[in-house]
């Protein structure tokens, strides 16, 4: 039998070693946040397998290499990584818009966004049917790796978009949302969006989606009057803020598990799919 000097002994030493294992997982994150070097950009054709695996590694919707290349074609101005280049040589380059990068990127979170024309919908009688439509923009797929979650990144790529959005002269902008993404529904809301239609079966597993919208608030406009257009690069004229490419500041106080993703998935023979205009 344990004398009872050896048994709190025992006890002692089970507690510290819990204790440390849990200071272990908790400093692993710390540091991890800490020597994170985030950088926010546009997407270009070489970043296509890293967003790739981005996708496959957040999200149920996962789509081919010919759905990203096609939305870089046109939509280029609507995508927008987040790279870790904490690791990346000094003289890593890239080249713009080509299939060729000397180094991999490390994508940790993207958006992708386009703009498209649906029908209006009268939000006190949905089954009316009626011939006008309507131009926005639409979040087409959104996803934050794991170990680079509450540092603020998917909140900082909608308003990048956001941004994009309104110098095109786009008032609003909607996405699609699976109804049991709940932490995906409360960040949209507190970013303005509002629940516009609950569409049945929407994604591939049959879950329902939520349609939400928002208003874009007006962007500034030129000594004419008229909205600045993508020709003027206003990610680098625009805000410091919003000016790409920029190093993220994280906010460690956003504690939300993301992915999300508007498109439904399809096969390389699904056109439709492919030239985004679902």
């Amino acid at each position: 039998m344990k004398r009872p000097s050896d048994q709190a002994k025992l006890l002692l030493f089970a507690l510290l070693r819990s204790s440390a294992t849990a200071l272990a997982t908790g400093e692993k994150r710390l540091v991890l946040q800490q020597f994170q070097n985030i950088q926010l950009r546009l997407a270009t054709r070489s970043d296509v397998p890293s967003i790739q695996r981005c996708n496959l590694a957040c999200l149920p919707e996962n789509y081919n290499s010919q759905f990203y290349c096609s939305h870089l074609r046109q939509w280029p101005d609507l995508a927008v990584v987040a790279e870790d280049v904490s690791e990346a040589p000094r003289n890593h380059s890239r080249l713009p818009f080509s299939n060729f990068s000397p180094v991999e990127p490390k994508i940790v979170a993207y958006v992708l966004g386009k703009i498209e024309t649906r029908p209006v919908v009268d939000l006190n009688n949905p089954t009316y049917g009626n011939d006008q439509v309507e131009t926005l923009g639409h979040v087409t797929s959104l996803a934050v790796q794991d170990d680079f979650r509450r540092l603020g990144l998917a909140q900082a790529m909608m308003t990048q978009l956001h941004h994009h959005l309104q110098h095109q002269g786009i008032k609003n902008c909607g996405l699609h949302v699976r109804t049991s993404n709940e932490a995906a529904c409360r960040l949209y809301q507190r970013d303005g969006y509002e629940i516009a239609q609950i569409i049945p079966s929407y994604y591939q597993d049959g879950e329902d989606a939520y349609f939400m919208r928002k208003a874009l608030n007006q962007c500034s406009t030129s000594s004419s009057g008229q909205a600045m257009l993508f020709g003027k690069k206003i990610w680098k004229s625009g805000p410091d803020e919003l000016r790409l490419p920029r190093h993220h500041r994280s906010r460690a106080h956003e504690n939300i598990r993301f992915g999300q993703s508007s498109e439904r998935p399809g096969s390389s023979a699904d056109s439709g799919l492919l030239t985004g205009t679902m």
